[in-house]
Protein backbone atom coordinates (compact mmCIF):
# COMPACT_ATOMS: atom_id res chain seq x y z
CA UNK A 1 0.00 0.00 0.00
CA UNK A 2 1.05 3.58 -0.61
CA UNK A 3 0.73 6.94 1.05
CA UNK A 4 0.82 10.41 -0.44
CA UNK A 5 1.20 13.83 1.18
CA UNK A 6 -0.78 16.84 -0.01
CA UNK A 7 0.72 20.11 1.32
CA UNK A 8 -2.72 21.71 0.85
CA UNK A 9 -6.15 20.08 0.63
CA UNK A 10 -7.41 19.00 -2.81
CA UNK A 11 -11.21 18.92 -2.42
CA UNK A 12 -13.04 16.22 -4.32
CA UNK A 13 -9.99 14.05 -4.99
CA UNK A 14 -9.99 11.67 -2.03
CA UNK A 15 -11.31 8.10 -2.32
CA UNK A 16 -9.32 5.90 0.08
CA UNK A 17 -8.27 6.92 3.58
CA UNK A 18 -7.58 10.58 4.34
CA UNK A 19 -5.65 11.64 7.44
CA UNK A 20 -6.25 15.35 7.98
CA UNK A 21 -3.41 17.22 9.72
CA UNK A 22 -3.62 20.65 11.34
CA UNK A 23 -1.14 20.12 14.14
CA UNK A 24 -1.24 23.75 15.37
CA UNK A 25 -3.88 23.24 16.60
CA UNK A 26 -7.18 21.83 15.39
CA UNK A 27 -6.39 18.15 14.95
CA UNK A 28 -4.29 18.09 18.13
CA UNK A 29 -7.12 19.64 20.14
CA UNK A 30 -9.75 17.45 18.49
CA UNK A 31 -8.01 14.30 19.70
CA UNK A 32 -7.70 15.73 23.19
CA UNK A 33 -11.40 16.63 23.32
CA UNK A 34 -12.30 12.99 22.67
CA UNK A 35 -9.60 11.78 25.04
CA UNK A 36 -11.08 14.05 27.74
CA UNK A 37 -14.47 12.39 27.33
CA UNK A 38 -16.35 14.45 24.76
CA UNK A 39 -19.14 12.24 23.44
CA UNK A 40 -18.82 13.61 19.90
CA UNK A 41 -17.02 16.24 17.88
CA UNK A 42 -18.85 18.15 15.15
CA UNK A 43 -16.58 19.99 12.74
CA UNK A 44 -18.27 22.95 11.07
CA UNK A 45 -17.11 24.54 7.81
CA UNK A 46 -17.06 27.99 9.40
CA UNK A 47 -17.88 30.08 12.45
CA UNK A 48 -21.45 30.96 11.48
CA UNK A 49 -22.17 27.35 10.56
CA UNK A 50 -20.87 26.30 13.99
CA UNK A 51 -23.24 28.72 15.71
CA UNK A 52 -26.15 27.31 13.70
CA UNK A 53 -25.16 23.69 14.37
CA UNK A 54 -24.82 24.05 18.12
CA UNK A 55 -27.61 22.40 20.08
CA UNK A 56 -28.59 22.94 23.70
CA UNK A 57 -25.95 21.72 26.13
CA UNK A 58 -23.20 21.50 23.52
CA UNK A 59 -19.83 23.24 23.70
CA UNK A 60 -18.94 25.77 21.01
CA UNK A 61 -15.19 25.85 20.38
CA UNK A 62 -12.85 27.32 17.81
CA UNK A 63 -10.83 30.30 16.69
CA UNK A 64 -10.38 33.10 14.22
CA UNK A 65 -6.89 34.56 14.18
CA UNK A 66 -5.96 32.19 17.01
CA UNK A 67 -8.58 33.54 19.44
CA UNK A 68 -12.12 32.35 20.24
CA UNK A 69 -14.87 34.19 18.34
CA UNK A 70 -17.44 36.15 20.30
CA UNK A 71 -19.85 33.88 22.14
CA UNK A 72 -17.71 30.74 21.90
CA UNK A 73 -17.20 28.69 25.06
CA UNK A 74 -13.65 27.63 24.24
CA UNK A 75 -10.89 28.57 21.86
CA UNK A 76 -8.74 26.01 20.08
CA UNK A 77 -6.18 25.36 22.79
CA UNK A 78 -5.04 21.81 23.57
CA UNK A 79 -4.49 23.00 27.14
CA UNK A 80 -8.20 23.75 27.68
CA UNK A 81 -10.11 20.51 27.22
CA UNK A 82 -11.28 19.71 30.74
CA UNK A 83 -14.83 21.06 30.39
CA UNK A 84 -15.97 18.82 27.55
CA UNK A 85 -16.52 15.46 29.31
CA UNK A 86 -19.91 13.98 28.44
CA UNK A 87 -20.75 16.75 25.98
CA UNK A 88 -20.67 17.19 22.22
CA UNK A 89 -18.26 19.84 20.95
CA UNK A 90 -19.08 21.91 17.88
CA UNK A 91 -15.80 23.21 16.46
CA UNK A 92 -14.79 25.70 13.76
CA UNK A 93 -11.25 26.85 13.01
CA UNK A 94 -9.55 28.89 10.32
CA UNK A 95 -7.78 25.99 8.60
CA UNK A 96 -8.28 22.59 10.21
CA UNK A 97 -12.04 22.11 10.13
CA UNK A 98 -12.13 23.37 6.53
CA UNK A 99 -9.45 20.83 5.60
CA UNK A 100 -11.60 18.07 7.07
CA UNK A 101 -14.50 19.15 4.86
CA UNK A 102 -12.16 19.13 1.86
CA UNK A 103 -11.52 15.43 2.53
CA UNK A 104 -15.20 14.51 2.12
CA UNK A 105 -15.51 11.74 -0.44
CA UNK A 106 -12.79 9.60 1.11
CA UNK A 107 -14.04 6.26 2.39
CA UNK A 108 -12.36 6.88 5.75
CA UNK A 109 -11.42 10.24 7.29
CA UNK A 110 -9.17 10.39 10.35
CA UNK A 111 -7.68 13.33 12.24
CA UNK A 112 -3.94 13.09 12.82
CA UNK A 113 -1.43 14.96 14.95
CA UNK A 114 1.94 14.37 16.52
CA UNK A 115 0.23 13.28 19.71
CA UNK A 116 -1.55 10.36 18.03
CA UNK A 117 0.92 9.76 15.17
CA UNK A 118 1.46 6.06 15.79
CA UNK A 119 -2.18 5.38 16.59
CA UNK A 120 -3.51 7.15 13.49
CA UNK A 121 -1.05 5.23 11.28
CA UNK A 122 -2.23 1.95 12.78
CA UNK A 123 -5.88 2.93 12.33
CA UNK A 124 -5.19 3.84 8.70
CA UNK A 125 -3.61 0.43 8.11
CA UNK A 126 -6.76 -1.25 9.45
CA UNK A 127 -8.80 0.36 6.66
CA UNK A 128 -6.80 -1.51 4.00
CA UNK A 129 -6.83 1.58 1.79
CA UNK A 130 -4.25 3.83 0.19
CA UNK A 131 -3.58 6.80 2.49
CA UNK A 132 -3.60 10.51 1.72
CA UNK A 133 -2.07 12.76 4.36
CA UNK A 134 -3.99 16.03 3.91
CA UNK A 135 -2.17 19.04 5.33
CA UNK A 136 -4.46 21.93 6.27
CA UNK A 137 -1.85 24.60 5.57
CA UNK A 138 -2.19 28.14 6.84
CA UNK A 139 -4.68 30.37 5.05
CA UNK A 140 -4.01 28.85 1.66
CA UNK A 141 -0.25 28.52 2.04
CA UNK A 142 1.82 25.41 2.70
CA UNK A 143 2.59 25.05 6.42
CA UNK A 144 5.91 23.67 7.69
CA UNK A 145 4.34 22.31 10.87
CA UNK A 146 1.72 20.27 8.99
CA UNK A 147 4.19 18.93 6.44
CA UNK A 148 6.52 17.89 9.26
CA UNK A 149 3.68 16.12 11.08
CA UNK A 150 2.69 14.33 7.89
CA UNK A 151 6.28 13.09 7.74
CA UNK A 152 6.18 11.78 11.30
CA UNK A 153 2.95 9.91 10.57
CA UNK A 154 4.48 8.80 7.27
CA UNK A 155 7.44 7.25 9.10
CA UNK A 156 5.02 5.17 11.12
CA UNK A 157 3.14 4.19 7.96
CA UNK A 158 6.44 3.09 6.39
CA UNK A 159 7.13 0.91 9.42
CA UNK A 160 3.73 -0.70 8.83
CA UNK A 161 4.57 -1.56 5.23
CA UNK A 162 3.36 1.50 3.31
CA UNK A 163 5.46 3.04 0.53
CA UNK A 164 5.77 6.82 0.03
CA UNK A 165 4.63 8.14 -3.33
CA UNK A 166 5.51 11.56 -4.74
CA UNK A 167 8.01 14.30 -3.94
CA UNK A 168 6.01 15.74 -1.05
CA UNK A 169 5.91 12.41 0.76
CA UNK A 170 9.70 12.15 0.54
CA UNK A 171 10.14 15.78 1.61
CA UNK A 172 7.87 15.22 4.61
CA UNK A 173 9.85 12.13 5.61
CA UNK A 174 13.08 14.14 5.36
CA UNK A 175 11.67 16.88 7.61
CA UNK A 176 10.54 14.24 10.11
CA UNK A 177 14.16 13.33 10.87
CA UNK A 178 14.32 16.51 12.98
CA UNK A 179 13.07 16.96 16.57
CA UNK A 180 9.51 18.21 16.78
CA UNK A 181 9.61 21.30 18.97
CA UNK A 182 12.27 23.28 17.04
CA UNK A 183 10.47 22.59 13.75
CA UNK A 184 7.05 23.54 15.03
CA UNK A 185 8.43 26.61 16.79
CA UNK A 186 9.82 27.94 13.51
CA UNK A 187 6.46 27.68 11.72
CA UNK A 188 4.25 30.64 10.91
CA UNK A 189 1.43 29.09 12.93
CA UNK A 190 3.61 29.00 16.05
CA UNK A 191 4.77 32.58 15.56
CA UNK A 192 1.15 33.70 15.23
CA UNK A 193 0.27 31.96 18.50
CA UNK A 194 3.18 33.62 20.29
CA UNK A 195 1.84 36.92 18.97
CA UNK A 196 -1.52 36.42 20.71
CA UNK A 197 -0.03 35.10 23.95
CA UNK A 198 -0.65 31.39 23.31
CA UNK A 199 2.90 30.25 22.67
CA UNK A 200 2.64 27.53 25.31
CA UNK A 201 0.28 25.65 23.00
CA UNK A 202 3.18 24.94 20.63
CA UNK A 203 4.99 22.73 23.14
CA UNK A 204 1.79 20.77 23.74
CA UNK A 205 1.26 20.28 20.00
CA UNK A 206 4.89 19.10 19.64
CA UNK A 207 4.47 16.09 21.94
CA UNK A 208 4.78 12.85 19.96
CA UNK A 209 2.88 9.57 20.48
CA UNK A 210 1.38 10.49 23.83
CA UNK A 211 -2.07 8.91 23.38
CA UNK A 212 -3.97 6.49 21.18
CA UNK A 213 -7.19 8.41 20.50
CA UNK A 214 -7.94 8.76 16.78
CA UNK A 215 -10.94 10.91 15.77
CA UNK A 216 -12.75 9.17 12.88
CA UNK A 217 -15.53 10.45 10.67
CA UNK A 218 -18.92 8.91 11.47
CA UNK A 219 -21.31 10.90 9.26
CA UNK A 220 -22.91 14.31 8.77
CA UNK A 221 -25.21 16.38 10.96
CA UNK A 222 -26.38 19.11 8.67
CA UNK A 223 -23.22 20.90 7.56
CA UNK A 224 -21.25 19.38 10.41
CA UNK A 225 -18.92 16.40 10.16
CA UNK A 226 -19.39 14.15 13.20
CA UNK A 227 -16.27 12.48 14.60
CA UNK A 228 -15.94 9.95 17.39
CA UNK A 229 -13.08 7.98 18.90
Amino acid sequence: MRFRVDPLPLPGTYRGTAIVVDVIRATTTAGLYLRAGAKALILAPGVEAARALRQQGEILAGEVGGLPPKGFDLGNSPREVERVAGKAVVMATTNGTRAAHAALGARHILLGSLQNARAVAEKARETGEEVHLVCAGKEGQMALDDLYTAGVIGKRLKALGFSPEGEMAHLALFLAENPSFPVLSSSEAAKALVGVGLGEDVAECARVDVHGVVPRFLGMRGEGMVFGA
